[in-house]
């Protein structure tokens, strides 16, 4: 199975190009089954939210789960995770913190051909103090949640750009971290600010920064890639959320 972690740069790319439908062709030729989106923006008047939302899709995805942090009058702006599975549950923890650009949480566990994933999406500030308390957010919801023995990826943009940052000290506790490359910018890549987690430990068996002439502009950030093993697990029957 294959999960993808991109902040997307509201379709944005570094040509100028506003352009959902090729970023959706390029998660349909990786094969992406679970896309992890940070700034999905629809709220230009100028488009139709239900369209942005068909050029990701394409034919490839069945199912767009949105987490907004800001709504306008004509879309939204914020997380959102592209799922070629149904989802038993979905849910939001707000992170926002005063004075910042609203943020959140974006989790929801996915009914998988192999047995259940549980994700979290998930994009911090820019701003240091307001980053470490979003952090801090994330592990205290992590020790927080039900005791579900249920594999799972947390992945990101968590705009840490220090390389020897011990903020994720709390997560890598409770987490396996998933080493990988520099994300951003994609003109020069000089910061990991794209990161990932999971447990068990030998769920992700590869994780990479694709890094092609294609994503060199498609967005300002690089994606990250992961192959993805999930032990075996009955299958059950629920109710999907859309």
């Amino acid at each position: 199975m294959r999960l993808m972690s991109y902040n997307i740069h509201g379709g944005v790319g570094t040509d100028g190009i506003h352009d959902y439908a090729r970023i959706g062709d390029f998660l349909q030729q990786r094969q992406v089954d679970v896309a992890l989106l940070q700034e999905f923006d629809t709220r230009p008047r100028s488009r139709i939210t239900q369209d942005d939302i068909d050029a990701l899709c394409g034919r490839h995805f069945r199912w767009l789960l949105p987490s907004p942090t800001v709504v306008g009058p004509y879309g939204w702006y914020g997380n959102a995770i592209l799922t070629r599975y149904p989802a038993t549950y979905t849910g939001t923890v707000d992170t926002s913190q005063h004075g910042f650009e609203s943020r959140n949480i974006q989790e929801a566990i996915l009914r998988t051909p192999q047995g259940p994933l549980h994700v979290i999406n998930t994009h911090n500030g820019l701003n240091r103090i307001e980053r470490r308390a979003q952090i801090h957010l994330l592990s205290t919801h992590l020790r927080q949640r039900p005791a579900l023995d249920i594999p799972l990826v947390v992945a990101g943009d968590f705009n840490e750009w220090q390389l020897f940052s011990r903020a994720f000290t709390r997560v890598d506790r409770l987490l396996h971290p998933q080493p990988a490359g520099k994300t951003f910018p994609t003109r020069l890549p000089l910061f990991r600010l794209d990161r990932a987690w999971c447990k068990p430990r030998e769920l992700v068996q590869a994780i990479q920064v694709v890094k092609t002439p294609l994503t060199r502009y498609l967005s300002d950030h690089y994606p990250l890639e992961l192959e993805l093993a999930l032990p075996a697990w009955p299958l059950r029957r629920g109710r999907c959320s859309r």
